[in-house]
């Protein structure tokens, strides 16, 4: 077989795959050419690898996160029964808020120490 004979099969089975689609294939790559779907994805793939999140993008066009929460629980000594006792839980919603209570925590430390 010439190389001319081959290069022009191998354009030929293209253009039968092509025609061969799966009308899966085609509703997959309409999802990909649409812009809303594109706008949407890209703001969650983007706010999830901001907060360090892994983004999977299935072929489906469905987008899977993972990753790992971190809780913070803060303690403070109680005086009067002699025991450390948690005294804010730290699932918060938002960063903001954590900041305030970790705030209002180092706040009431730094009173104790000095009322010592």
């Amino acid at each position: 077989m010439t190389y001319k004979t081959k290069l022009f099969n191998s354009l030929h089975l293209t253009r039968d795959a092509q025609a061969a689609a799966s009308e899966n294939d085609n509703a997959l790559a309409d999802l990909m050419a649409n812009p809303e779907y594109l706008r949407h994805s890209s703001s969650i793939i983007h706010e999830a690898l901001k907060d360090g999140f892994d983004v999977l993008q299935l072929p489906n066009g469905d987008i899977v996160t993972t990753g790992t929460k971190i809780i913070t629980n803060t303690y403070a000594w109680d005086a009067k029964n002699g025991k450390l006792t948690k005294s804010r839980a730290g699932a918060d919603k938002s960063p903001a808020k954590s900041r305030a209570r970790k705030a209002e925590v180092v706040a009431d430390v730094e009173e104790d120490v000095a009322a010592e």
